[in-house]
């Protein structure tokens, strides 16, 4: 590419960056859609829930002393153990890792993006601490949720050899805190330039790998961005041009600046991301559904008597191949995993991905068996461009097969209000008993809670803890 086209971009996307971060600082809660509005609480508490979750697995055990060896003290809660609070840096750090250990937190659909890990964990430290009411906090989260996922289309990968986590949480914190403080766009853009150098290199074959030190990526980030506003202030900041030059210069993404503007404040993006049910990649999920939809088929001719089964889906889930996965965090990123877990457990929650499940000798004996080919044809348009179809042959030399173009749980598929609840209830409710009801109530939007701190809220719903 020439010097003058480089320039030419570069000051496009300083463009768009000063045209979008105008327009963020200038929203007020009142300018937010209803259902908008609604959708950022539904993924407050899947992420809370999330990171409540991550208790269960013995490796997050392993990791919280260390990850609270700094804590100075504070009043931003762990959300992993009930009644720990910690300074603000330490609570958005153990709540964001805490968040994406299970993978069910909740994740964007238009391009490879957990916002709301990106986010919230920061947000939700900083206004637990300086009593910002629970639906400004929320509105908060709406903006900020734009901004980030605006950011991702903006820079596609190409190919897609990082993973979103380190890509973007440093960035996503900084922009939340500095929406949450009302800095000005000036001020905004400060942060985030600086935001964006911070950013890991988060390679993508980490997560099929099992290196766990994937699961804090995101951890890492939160505190990054949240140094990245108080450099800002002291006049440690980027440039205008160091989002090009990192995603586009660097990471040799693809750029697409009319992302940054397009249908600003007409279309938001929190209302177009997913919910998961299933404790591994989304990129597995239609593939998982496709064997869940005939588990009671196989069963009847016999699991026993499978001779082999074969994935055809899309390019995102192709490289995730790995039979052998030798955790937690390997398995929930491999395909014969998924497949082999289903099948024997019925299901494709937290407990099919646990390292119990790992270790399982009838799933490793069916791991074996699961190899993957490309989707035939070409790939569907959104929203099922990430297909599957699930093709299982038994020793008879007979075939049973399943298909699924699109997940549940996107905006095309939602869940029902009342599966979602039934998810923060097993994740939660064994810990914080409370926690279901005052979700509910602030998602339906009849809880005299969002009115109210977001510290009282997080004190209701600790109830009987």
């Amino acid at each position: 590419m020439s010097s003058s086209r480089i320039d030419q971009d570069r000051q496009a996307c300083e463009q768009g960056l000063n045209q979008l971060f105008s327009w963020a600082v200038s929203v007020r809660p009142g300018d937010i859609p209803p259902d908008a509005k609604r959708r950022a609480t539904q993924i407050l508490f899947d992420d809370i829930a999330a990171m409540v979750g991550a208790w269960q697995e013995p490796e997050f055990q392993r990791l919280y002393p260390v990850l609270m060896q700094a804590n100075r003290g504070g009043a931003a809660t762990i959300f992993c153990r009930p009644g720990v609070k910690a300074d603000l840096e330490t609570a958005a750090m153990a709540n964001a890792v805490a968040a994406n250990w299970l993978e069910l937190d909740e994740g964007y659909r238009a391009t490879p993006c957990h916002a709301g890990l990106y986010v919230l964990p920061a947000l939700m430290a900083c206004a637990e601490a300086d009593g910002t009411p629970t639906d400004t906090m929320i509105a908060t989260l709406a903006v900020a949720y734009e901004l980030i996922t605006r950011v991702a289309r903006t820079f596609p990968q190409q190919p897609a050899v990082m993973q979103s986590h380190g890509r973007y949480a440093a960035l996503g914190a900084a922009m939340a805190v500095a929406l949450h403080r009302r800095l000005t766009a000036a001020q905004l853009m400060d942060a985030a330039s600086a935001a964006v150098t911070l950013i890991t290199p988060a390679p993508r074959n980490h997560l099929a790998l099992g290196a766990l030190v994937r699961n804090v990526w995101a951890g890492v980030g939160a505190r990054s961005g949240m140094s990245a506003i108080d450099w800002a202030a002291a006049g440690i900041s980027g440039s205008p041009g160091s989002f090009y030059d990192v995603y586009a210069t660097v990471l040799r993404s693809g750029f697409r600046p009319g992302a940054l503007t397009e249908d600003l404040g007409a279309s938001w993006a929190v209302t177009q991301g997913y919910t998961k049910m299933y404790a591994c990649c989304q990129h597995l999920h239609a593939a998982v559904e496709a064997v869940l939809d005939i588990r009671a088929m196989v069963w009847q001719k016999g699991v026993d008597k499978v001779a082999g089964i074969r994935v055809l889906t899309h390019d995102l889930a192709l490289p995730l191949q790995n039979r052998r996965p030798h955790n937690s965090l390997s398995a929930k990123f491999s395909m014969a995993h998924a497949i082999a877990a289903a099948l024997i457990s019925g299901q494709g929650g937290a407990a099919a991905f646990h390292s119990g499940a790992v270790a399982d000798a009838a799933v490793q004996a069916l791991r074996d068996r699961v190899s993957m080919e490309p989707w035939p044809g070409p790939i569907p348009p959104a929203p099922n461009d990430r297909p599957a179809r699930v093709e299982i042959r038994f020793t008879d030399g007979s075939l049973l097969a399943g298909e699924c173009l699109s997940a549940r749980g996107g905006a095309d598929r939602p869940f029902a209000p009342e599966a979602f609840m039934d998810k923060i209830r097993q994740l939660t409710g064994g810990i914080y008993p409370a926690l279901a009801e005052v979700a509910a109530r602030l998602i339906e939007g009849n809880s005299p809670l969002a009115g109210s701190p977001w510290a009282a809220a997080v004190q209701t719903l600790q109830a009987g803890a």
